[in-house]
Parts: structure tokens; sequence; C-alpha cells
């Protein structure tokens, strides 16, 4: 009974989650659109004239619509694209499919590419940071900047990640019970936002049921096994080395409280970036845009603004 129960409260919770974001969609005038390719990625426009344009690349086993809190604040400012991940939301999900990074960045560069997307500010969170990355040394002359917001694909040696946890069988992703998603959410966020009646049991139900897969997906892009075998270090399967590459204007964001991947991270990466600017979000975790959706879109509106006013004194940005 308490189960039939369950279903019945997630059932209720998955209407009234995609409720909600259809009706705040609309009020943002989203336009959801397909893109077909070597994957089918569902993505939203929020176009409402010739404006700077932002790419949000959410995290791993978030979806696109988490960055509508924060396009409410910049919207009228920037001109908003947001697709879903692949293996995550409404894109691709194909277990046939190997979702590395390196399959992420051919990805993202299709679906670029494919909906002549130039010249833009891209943003991306945890997964979407490290996938931005890539995408920011790839493909260069079509981003403005780079925005860093906890981003994941980095290593700091002696201070404990996800990375380190994996190491010793533990998958903050794979969550079985209701108790588990409680301290899943508890490590993502340092405040935990509030969640609306039954949207609680969708969330604990819709995770439960993708625990397998998302355990597919980590280890496709940790190469965790690697590490286990003494075949490669985790920082030399790390983004480090890639950071001197990153050569378009950068700014890092970061929830001091992450327990995800240590705030420090951001110091190193200025150091390789050189250009990047670090903004630390107090008493935040590893979502900003989702725990203080306002101090985010601020701080992400004045930095960007800044690029826009000083893109005639620097030559990487046009």
């Amino acid at each position: 009974m308490r189960s039939v129960l369950f279903s019945t409260k997630a059932f209720i919770g998955k209407i009234v989650t995609e409720s909600f974001y259809k009706k705040l969609g609309k009020r943002l005038n989203a336009q959801i659109i397909i893109s077909k390719g070597s994957v089918n990625i569902e993505w939203v426009k929020i176009d409402s004239g010739n404006k700077p344009t932002i790419l949000f690349l959410h995290g791993f086993s978030d979806r696109k619509e988490s960055f509508y809190f924060s396009a409410k604040s910049l919207y009228r400012n920037f001109d908003i694209i947001i697709p879903d991940l692949p293996g995550f939301g409404n894109s691709t999900s194909d277990r046939s499919l190997i979702y590395s990074l390196d399959n992420y960045e051919i990805w993202l560069c299709e679906f670029i590419e494919q909906n002549n997307i130039s010249r833009f500010h891209l943003v991306g969170n945890s997964l979407g940071g490290a996938i931005a990355t890539k995408l920011a040394i790839k493909i260069p002359d079509k981003i403005k900047s780079l925005c860093l917001v906890d981003p994941a694909g980095f290593y700091l040696a002696g201070k404990r990640s996800v990375y380190d946890e994996a190491l010793n069988a533990t998958n903050l992703f794979r969550v079985e019970t209701p108790e588990e998603f409680d301290k899943f959410r508890d490590r993502v966020f340092h405040n935990r936002p509030r969640l609306p009646k039954f949207v609680k049991e969708f969330m604990i139900s819709r995770a439960i049921q993708k625990k397998d897969w998302y355990r597919k997906i980590f280890n496709e892009l940790t190469n965790i096994n690697l590490v286990k075998d003494g075949v490669k270090t985790v920082e030399e399967l790390s983004l480090n080395s890639k950071c001197k590459e990153v050569q378009v204007p950068t700014n890092i964001f970061w929830g001091k409280q992450d327990t995800l991947f240590p705030y420090e991270t951001a110091d190193f990466l200025k150091k390789q970036m050189k250009a990047a600017d670090v903004f630390i979000f107090q008493d935040t975790g590893h979502c900003p845009h989702l725990e203080n959706p306002k101090l985010f879109s601020k701080a992400l509106n004045d930095c960007l603004d800044k690029l826009e006013k000083t893109k005639g004194a620097d030559p990487r940005i046009s």
C-alpha cells in the first residue's frame, strides 16, 4: 500500500513539476526546439531581439529548465539558449552510445553548427562546465566568453572531490532510497531549496529509476576504472593540462560550500587560465544558479555587461 501511495504522489509530483516549468517557460516566451543529428537535442530558445546570447550548459543528472530561474533576471538583457545535454532531460538517452567528455564535445559542436549559433557567452555548471571548457578550446572563434560554475573535470590534489569518492566505490548520483536522496540534496545544496508537495516524491522516484543509467554515464565520463587499474591518475585524466589552452575571456563562479568539487580549485584555475576572474558565493553549494539565482544572475549580468562594454578594447571579444 505504501508503494502504491508513493507512486501516486510521485505521479502527481511529475504533473506539478512539468506544469510549473511549462508556465515559467511561457512567461519567458521560451520556444522548445528539437535538433536532430548524431544525437537528438531538445533545447530552449528565449529570444526577444538582437541582444548578446548566453548558451547555458547544465550539470550531471540535471535538465535545461534548471536555468529558468536565472533566465527570469537575464532574458531582458540577453537572448538565451539552453539545451538538455544528451543523456539527460528530453535529449537522446541511448545505451549503445558512449557518454564520454570527447563525445559531448562532438555533439555540442554539431548542435552549435547546425543551429548557426555564434558569438555567444558560454556558461556551464558542473558537467556543463567541463564540456564548456572543451568547447572554448575547440571553437574559440564562436565564443565571446566562458563562465565556469563549480565545474567538473578539474582535480586539485589534496582536496577531496567526487573523484576520490568514486575510487572508494561511492557514486553520489546512484540513489537507491529516499534517505540517500536526502543525502544527495544535502551534498548538492548548502541551503536546500524547498520542494513543493509531492515534487520530492517525483524527484526521488526519478533518481531511483535512473540510478543505473547515471552510473553508466558517470563511469564513461570519469574513466575511473583506468585509475583503479593503475593505468592513469585522476589528475592525468582531468582537464588540468588543458587550462592554458583556454584563450577566451573567462570568469569562474564557485559556491564556497561545494562538497562535490572544492572551491579552492577556482584559484588554481585562475592561475592557469591567467585572464580568469573569480567570484566565490558565500553560504552556497554546488549549484549557485539554483540555490541563489538572483545573486548568481546579478554576478553573471555584471560580468557579461563589463565584457560587452570593453569588447572594443579586447580583440578576443567581438
